[in-house]
């Protein structure tokens, strides 16, 4: 084979080369009329496959290389407009919060001034509700003035008695404690029945003491009397929701709804019983 091969080269290479300048002169002759190049045809026929592979190649990484970049850039910007709500709605909580004790605060001062008492406003640090003993601790104390037997009260109406004070806390018995009592009074003009409001341990107070004729009706709005010279009179203390009869004891008794719900206290505003509301 390769003796053939050696033999014949030469003339291989000969007939190659006519072709070759036959082809040329074809080609020439093409170019000149302005007729197709069919070695362009050619050439384009076997490339232009490859082209559009690796044209859609090109368009799909370029595409996929937008997409990734892209998708970062939003994840990133989503993730910064998500933080941006939430310090936003954060704010807006703060400052409803802010509007609710201003509130608040401003019913006190109403409220004292309406009963001519001292404004002397404590904030409430904590609420202790147990079996045996109902009470709140505020943060104010002897270095704000505070002293034992002052009353505790809000602008809806009474919440208990301060019976221990530190230096910038003091310790409030809530009216709801079974420990608890106050002098009280209906306030309807037709009544006027006097009787004692004790705490039971729950969320109601009992009304005792009233005479078996005392005129006291579901209703009713039930204020401390001033009897007994530790709470002022005529703060609101609850409404009476049902009257039973004690025939034993030859006396009635009332389940009275104070108006205040002492687990939701924030502030109270602290007096004396010489401060007696007008």
């Amino acid at each position: 084979m390769r003796n053939l091969w050696r033999d014949n080269r030469f003339r291989v290479i000969a007939l190659l080369a006519v072709l070759a300048l036959f082809v040329g002169i074809q080609h020439n002759r093409a170019v000149q009329r302005g007729a197709t190049n069919p070695f362009a045809e050619a050439v384009m026929a076997l490339v232009a496959p490859v082209q559009s592979a690796l044209r859609s190649t090109g368009d799909f990484l370029s595409d996929f290389g937008y997409g990734v970049v892209h998708g970062r850039r939003l994840r990133e910007e989503n993730e910064r407009l998500r933080q941006e709500m939430e310090a936003l709605r954060a704010e807006q909580v703060a400052q409803e919060e802010l509007r609710q004790e201003n509130e608040r605060l401003r019913r006190l001062l109403q409220f004292a001034q309406t009963k001519k008492i001292r404004p002397l406003v404590a904030r409430v640090l904590a609420i202790q509700p147990s079996a045996y003993f109902h009470t709140l601790i505020v943060g104010c104390g002897q270095a704000e003035g505070v002293r034992p037997r002052m009353v505790a009260v809000t602008d809806k109406g009474l919440v208990g008695l301060v019976y221990m004070v530190t230096r910038h806390t003091a310790h409030v018995l809530l009216i709801t404690d079974p420990n608890a009592s106050v002098g009280a009074r209906v306030q309807r003009a037709e009544s006027r029945a006097v009787g004692v409001c004790r705490g039971r341990g729950e969320d109601y107070l009992v009304l005792t003491f009233l005479s078996k004729d005392a005129d006291v009706r579901p209703g009713d709005v039930v204020i401390t009397s001033g009897l007994g010279g530790v709470y002022p009179a005529g703060i609101p203390i609850g409404v009476v929701e049902q009257v039973m009869e004690q025939r034993q004891a030859g006396m009635r008794e009332a389940r009275i709804k104070p108006f205040v719900d002492v687990t939701r206290v924030e502030e109270v505003l602290l007096t004396r019983a010489e401060a007696t509301p007008q």
